[in-house]
């Protein structure tokens, strides 16, 4: 039998199936990686509300606690407004300072609870809308660090995000045709509102504020509505950051421990002749 006909006749080895089956285990291993780090990632948002809403902190935290306690009477007084047209401008003026009050007073106990972590990023340097934000990576960093991540393994991680999203879809705001509709529902929306005779008077001014009131809790407690690209650029940026970090602090051990770090001098501590 001649050699070419023993290797036409020879099973040939699936070399396409072999190669894309591996592409595709690490395609599955990465995106599994990911999901973890965005699970670390909202497991770290959620972190600041562990101790503040709690009964062994409510002493020392009761300027957070008196301000969220008077969001009932805000409401019973934006209540009366429906029969005493005089209290709607006063509830919303009481609705600023409120939101104002809950703002500050919450950075004010996430600064009184987490002391150590204001000062190891100095995040009392840090703008007032950024501080909570801050206090969450450092969060973020503790936890990929007990979860032995390494800075190599989160860049690897973070070029690898800009994947993880599908391409970005035309804005239904560049279609003229939609956005022609669009306006035309919303003109035809506000005279049906004007028309009703609920919203003629202070009625409608005050459905307004519980609705505002909503949305700023939502915000400042449970982080707000995220877009799952904007939500992808956040992990990065905690992830690139982290990757820093976590580069920055094995510099400064081997700068303590010279011996230690280094390969050549850790053997030929190790094979010394003792006496």
């Amino acid at each position: 039998m001649s050699r070419l006909q023993m290797l036409a006749d020879s099973p040939r080895i699936p070399v396409h199936h072999h190669v894309t089956g591996k592409l595709k285990e690490v395609l599955v291993m990465k995106f599994k990686e990911w999901a973890e780090l965005t699970a670390l990632y909202k497991r770290s948002r959620k972190q600041p509300n562990k101790l503040l809403f709690t009964w062994k902190n409510a002493r020392r935290l009761w300027p957070m606690w008196t301000a969220a306690a008077s969001t009932l009477p805000l409401v019973v007084l934006s209540a009366f407004g429906i029969k005493y047209p005089i209290l709607v401008p006063i509830s919303y003026a009481l609705l600023a300072v409120w939101a104002g009050g809950l703002f500050f007073t919450r950075l004010h106990a996430i600064r009184t609870v987490y002391p150590t972590q204001f000062a190891e990023h100095a995040i009392d340097q840090q703008p007032w809308g950024e501080q909570e934000n801050i206090l969450c990576y450092a969060f973020f960093l503790q936890i990929v660090k007990e979860e032995g991540y390494t800075s190599a393994k989160l860049r690897e991680l973070s070029a690898y995000s800009d994947l993880t999203v599908a391409p970005v879809k035309p804005a239904l705001s560049q279609n003229l045709g939609f956005v022609s509709l669009f306006g035309l529902m919303i003109g035809l929306s506000t005279e049906l509102i004007k028309a009703t005779k609920f919203f003629l008077g202070p009625k409608g001014a005050l459905v307004l504020m519980p609705v505002a009131g909503a949305l700023f809790i939502y915000w400042l407690v449970w982080d707000g509505i995220q877009s799952t690209p904007y939500q992808r650029l956040r992990i990065k940026r905690y992830v690139d950051l982290a990757a820093y970090d976590l580069e920055e602090r094995v510099q400064d051990v081997r700068e303590l421990n010279p011996v230690e770090s280094s390969p050549v001098l850790s053997m030929s501590k190790q094979t010394e002749p003792t006496a």
